[in-house]
């Protein structure tokens, strides 16, 4: 069975989601005034690895990711540009798609823009508001953290050491640690009408709305950055708690390490960052989708160029058998060596390790393990029939393909069809350049006319010859 690391009681646990096979994950999603950096990127894909995996386990998943576009840099940046909030988030949020789908993230089934949620927060807060967990003060909004008996439970921190930290500080709070649900003091140049002012819905009770207002009562997994625990965790399980009234709303809270670079968080704020889409014009998806399984989810990721070249040649190992099963499989040969290969020991250590805390790392060395194993297998047999071939194909199908989104053997194969019908064109390029020294012009013509018979147009300037394909 599934065991993963739940953060509130710092112990890995049974996964059992509250209503099986159903799964509903949130997941704290982008501030949407720029583009996603690595940092981002592996908290999506990290979810988008462990969706993979429950799906394979017969789990149906939910994941929810709130775009925040309410946000003092939201707001200032608009400002900067001169332009309304609404447009430039729509923008980064179809950017941040777009990352998404080159990162081969295919698993997140809702987006949930806070901005579209404001009347349901003006509705939450006046709730809060009515059964005294929150009060007016300073002509804001705050809730009383008093009122919830475990409050920084995720963060484990007691109630002296939150008193410590200066959290949106107002002269008439309650309590030092009491948190802003609603800013009527500050003026953004943007704010939304609310039955205690107009203002500005602040960034805790955000999430919580979204949460609520799709999933209700209960979730099972809640997820982001670590660095997410205080004060934003801690605030959103006590809105949580005080919205319905349940002690247990949340049933993991599942963090994912931060990403450095040469040393540094990787942030926009220290200007460390590499987009996304920078790291992927020199490396492919499953090259990152590759060096981020390699580490696991828990812990820091150093990001480096020499992490990512490791990775690719990682790959390289795993293409190149690919490409032999694809060609074996083509020739379906039937008679010949049939190797006596225990598939089964390679799918138990994969799983074993997956369901240890989703053990990436582990699952990676599972695939290599077969990878070596296979290619020894086929060195010392000759003439290995089809069934071996599918059989290998099968396995890497269910956890490279299928789980980690390192492989695509329809990819492959197209490419392969493709560099072999490039590198035919260019052979022939080169006969008829000889041919033409030759002063064998008749033969130049003959393969000029056949390609373009093919759909090849040759085009011959001063020092080389060029082609395009027109049609296939």
């Amino acid at each position: 069975m599934l065991k993963l690391f739940n953060s509130f009681s710092e112990e890995k646990e049974d996964f059992e989601p509250f209503d099986k096979p159903d799964v509903k994950i949130f997941i704290c999603g982008p501030t949407l005034y720029d583009y996603t950096h690595l940092g981002h990127a592996r908290i999506f894909l990290t979810y988008d690895l462990l969706c993979r995996y429950l799906k394979s386990q017969d789990f149906k998943t939910d994941v929810l990711v709130n775009m925040t576009d309410i946000n003092q840099s939201v707001f200032n940046k608009a400002l900067d540009q001169q332009t309304d909030y609404y447009t430039l988030t729509r923008f980064y949020s179809d950017e941040f798609t777009k990352d998404l789908n080159f990162l081969n993230i295919n698993t997140i089934t809702r987006l949930a823009h806070v901005s579209d949620y404001v009347p349901n927060i003006v509705k939450h807060i006046s709730h809060l508001m009515k059964n005294k967990h929150a009060y007016s003060a300073n002509g804001n909004i705050y809730f009383d953290t008093q009122t919830i008996k475990d409050y920084g439970k995720i963060s484990k921190q007691s109630r002296e050491q939150l008193q410590l930290h200066r959290l949106d500080i107002g002269p008439n709070k309650k309590n030092p640690e009491d948190f802003m649900l609603w800013n009527c003091s500050e003026d953004f140049g943007f704010s939304w009408n609310g039955e205690f002012g107009n203002g500005v819905p602040w960034w805790h009770i955000q999430d919580t709305t979204v949460a609520f207002e799709n999933f209700g009562l209960h979730y099972d997994i809640h997820g982001g950055a670590k660095e997410l625990a205080y004060p934003h965790h801690d605030a959103h399980l006590a809105q949580y708690k005080a919205m319905t009234g349940t002690e247990n709303p949340v049933k993991r809270w599942m963090y994912i390490g931060l990403v450095f670079s040469k040393g540094e968080k990787m942030s926009k704020s220290l200007g460390n960052f590499f987009t996304a889409r920078d790291v992927l014009k020199k490396y492919s998806a499953e090259t990152i989708r590759m060096l981020f399984a390699q580490t696991h989810y828990k812990g820091p990721l150093n990001f480096s160029d020499e992490l990512l070249s490791a990775a690719e040649k990682g790959l390289e190992k795993l293409n190149n058998l690919a490409l032999k099963i694809n060609d074996e499989i083509k020739l379906n040969r039937q008679k010949g060596s049939s190797p006596d290969f225990d598939f089964e020991k390679y799918l138990i250590a994969f799983t074993n390790a997956m369901d240890d805390d989703f053990n990436t790392p582990q699952g990676i060395a599972a695939i290599f393990d077969l990878v070596k194993d296979v290619n020894r297998t086929i060195a010392e047999n000759e003439y290995v029939i089809a069934e071996f071939y599918l059989s290998v194909k099968a396995f890497l199908k269910k956890t490279a393909s299928d789980v980690f989104g390192i492989l695509d053997f329809d990819k492959l194969s197209q490419t392969s069809d493709d560099k072999l019908e490039g590198d035919l064109i260019e052979l022939l390029i080169k006969l008829r350049t000889d041919a033409k020294k030759e002063k064998n012009y008749a033969l130049a013509d003959k393969i000029r006319s056949e390609l373009n018979n093919l759909g090849v147009i040759l085009e011959d300037s001063k020092d080389r010859t060029i082609y395009k394909i027109t049609n296939k």
